[in-house]
């Protein structure tokens, strides 16, 4: 098996742009897919002079989705969307694009195709909109592709990660940090870069192909526990506030009104209920990869949020 160029769609998100500096790295050519361009030009940086380019496509329009695997031998789907707006919806990005890079893959004779879904996606009885998309976006993904490999990352930490930088954010600004509930649910927060280096370490290892892997890092957590390192990073002394999950999905049917909502009804299930890798379930040690710890990374990127922002170098207690 000889994979020399790999299309990522949805290269120019968060975990997307992970992964093409992962893959970059390791000397593959990578075309980056993805409905906005502009979003993506900074990640060209993570390569040599022409190993990245950037195809817009749309996953909607299947002859866009055909261009962009066209002469790949790998495919990433990392496309996904954290909340619902116009044409941008669960079933349409999540499942209905997910089969579109499917059965293009197929057609274009791919070797591998890595799907980047997300812990909960075997919850089948799942009532959560977002939950069930991914059910159905995994099940899209092997109708189209028997021999696809799923990645299930728990909650995704990076410089420009949703959950710690708003924590963060809130701390800085509000007289409290609240947390939904009791804030007793777990969760097993996963580097992005490690992300990256799990679909590297799976495009080296052809047994690796229908399989799943939960990635989650080295500790589970509560998310009040969260909270408390949250503050501890960014060194203030704030009351930590469980606020009763019913009321906070009131709060996310209206913010879901705003152009960019900073929480949604769907979000506030997820809050509430345990993010954490299966035992036994194969995973980044599985891989090779010794996971990294939310302790490592997270004063690289929450010290802004200090008081005096990121030059005041008192360390947190």
């Amino acid at each position: 098996m000889s994979i020399k160029q790999v299309t990522v769609f949805g290269g120019s998100g968060f975990v997307g742009r992970a992964i093409v500096r992962a893959l970059a790295q390791e000397g593959y050519q990578v075309r980056v897919a993805c409905r906005r361009i502009e979003l993506a030009e900074r990640i060209k940086t993570a390569g040599d002079v022409g190993q990245i380019t950037i195809l817009r496509t749309n996953l909607r329009i299947p002859a866009s989705v055909a261009a962009a695997v066209s002469g790949s031998q790998a495919v990433i789907n990392a496309s996904g969307v954290a909340f619902q707006r116009g044409r941008q919806r669960y079933e349409t990005v999540h499942v209905e694009g997910a089969r579109a890079i499917a059965e293009a893959a197929k057609a274009a004779g791919v070797q591998r195709l890595v799907h980047i879904s997300g812990i909960g996606a075997d919850q089948r009885n799942s009532t959560n909109r977002f939950i069930r998309s991914k059910v159905d976006a995994e099940d899209a993904i092997v109708s189209g592709f028997a021999n696809a490999t799923m990645l299930r990352p728990s909650v995704v930490f990076g410089p420009e990660d949703a959950m710690f930088n708003r924590m963060a954010q809130i701390a800085r600004q509000a007289p409290f940090l609240p947390v939904v509930g009791d804030g007793s649910a777990k969760v097993q927060p996963v580097y992005v870069g490690d992300v990256g280096a799990a679909v590297v370490a799976v495009l080296e290892r052809p047994d690796t192909a229908k399989s799943v892997f939960e990635l989650g890092g080295p500790r589970v957590y509560t998310y009040r526990e969260i909270a408390a390192l949250v503050l501890r990073e960014i060194d203030r002394h704030k009351r930590i506030v469980g606020v009763p999950a019913g009321l906070m999905k009131i709060m996310g049917f209206f913010a879901e009104f705003l152009p960019v909502p900073p929480l949604t009804h769907d979000q506030v299930d997820l809050l509430v209920t345990d993010n954490v890798a299966r035992p036994g379930a194969p995973g980044l040690a599985e891989l090779g990869i010794t996971p990294t710890a939310a302790e490592a990374i997270l004063p690289m990127y929450l010290d802004r949020y200090r008081v005096g922002g990121r030059y005041n170098q008192h360390a947190p207690a």
